[in-house]
């Protein structure tokens, strides 16, 4: 399906926006200014579209007129690549935000998942992640000493930057991390988050601090639904809802682990 995607494609900003909701899609758009932005209402004008051109972050709705998104996103992930081939990413707009829906979605290749009802500069921001994934190898340096204070015990701490609770291993250098030994991609605004829900393993941290450092260090649009939305796609990924906790109205936390719920 469609033809193949090569790092010259990436010179043009485009994006490819499956959305049944015309009032909607509309409202992206305008909101879209820097990127080309192409809009199909049903998956059959989706397919269309990427056999004329390339696109190399989708955004697809989970319910469509005429199917399941799911199956386009399905379609675009199990096309075979080759190396001058670069994959497509895809963002998934879901209705339902449990974590086994979001999970599923995350399982079947979503880049990332944000559920409605959504702003539109949180969307923006998601879309402009996948952008700059493109563009860079991204590594997380350590720009000083990582101290895991606490984070599990000295015995679980394999280095300065490396981190093991559990089942995962964090290595915040080299921007690795996995759960019982497979491998977890993350963003770069979910490592960052991570970095500083372990580095301050059991305080409480309120939403607008938090928000602050995560802006300072990635340079990324970030607000309170954004946040969340971070926090829960991070849970799922990680399979983490007994660690990762939220103080309603206050902020969230990386739980002791001696202190599970």
């Amino acid at each position: 399906m469609g033809r193949a995607v090569s790092w010259s494609d990436f010179d043009m900003n485009r994006i490819l926006i499956v959305e049944s909701d015309y009032a909607l899609m509309e409202r992206l758009s305008r909101t879209l200014t820097e990127i080309m932005t192409v809009g199909c209402a049903t998956l059959a004008e989706a397919q269309a579209a990427m056999e004329q051109d390339a696109f190399p972050v989708v955004v697809v709705d989970e319910s469509l007129s005429d199917g399941d998104g799911v199956a386009l996103l399905k379609e675009i992930k199990g096309r075979p690549s080759s190396g001058e081939e670069e994959e497509v990413s895809v963002i998934m707009l879901v209705e339902n935000d449990s974590s086994r829906n979001i999970s599923r979605m995350l399982q079947q290749g979503a880049d990332d998942c944000v559920t409605k009802p959504f702003s539109t500069a949180a969307l923006k921001a998601r879309i402009a992640t996948q952008f700059k994934k493109k563009r860079m190898d991204f590594t997380l340096e350590a720009c000083e000493r990582f101290v895991a204070t606490g984070s599990a015990s000295e015995s679980g701490i394999s280095g300065e930057h490396m981190v093991a609770i559990d089942k995962y291993i964090f290595d915040f250098d080299c921007g690795k991390f996995s759960y019982e030994g497979q491998i977890v991609e993350l963003s770069r605004t979910e490592q960052v988050l991570l970095r500083i829900l372990v580095e301050n393993k059991g305080v409480v941290l309120k939403r607008g601090a938090l928000m602050e450092r995560i802006r300072t260090e990635t340079r990324e649009q970030m607000n309170e639904d954004i946040l969340a939305d971070t926090v829960r796609i991070l849970s799922v990924k990680l399979h983490a809802a007994k660690y990762i906790k939220i103080v309603f109205g206050i902020g969230y936390f990386w739980i002791d682990a001696q202190k599970q719920l």
